[in-house]
């Protein structure tokens, strides 16, 4: 399990972030202030993907649980 999963497995579920809280996808985004944003890898290659979608997200085409995603 890589570090992401293994720190989004320990942390406090965020159910006001829907399916993106525990997706294969997710970066996990912190800014100095504070704030989290969870930006959509998928973004990169597929215009159709959000880079930052609106929360809570209920429907994803894209939704991978993180551990069904193979780490390398």
């Amino acid at each position: 399990m890589s570090d992401d999963a293994l720190r989004r497995h320990l942390a406090p579920p965020e159910p006001y972030v829907g399916l993106c809280v525990d997706c294969a996808h997710v970066r996990v985004v912190r800014s100095g202030k504070g704030s989290t944003f969870y930006m959509c890898e998928l973004s990169r290659v597929d215009p159709a993907f959000p880079k930052y979608p609106r929360l809570p997200v209920l429907r994803c085409r894209g939704y991978t649980p993180a551990d069904s995603h193979p780490v390398a």
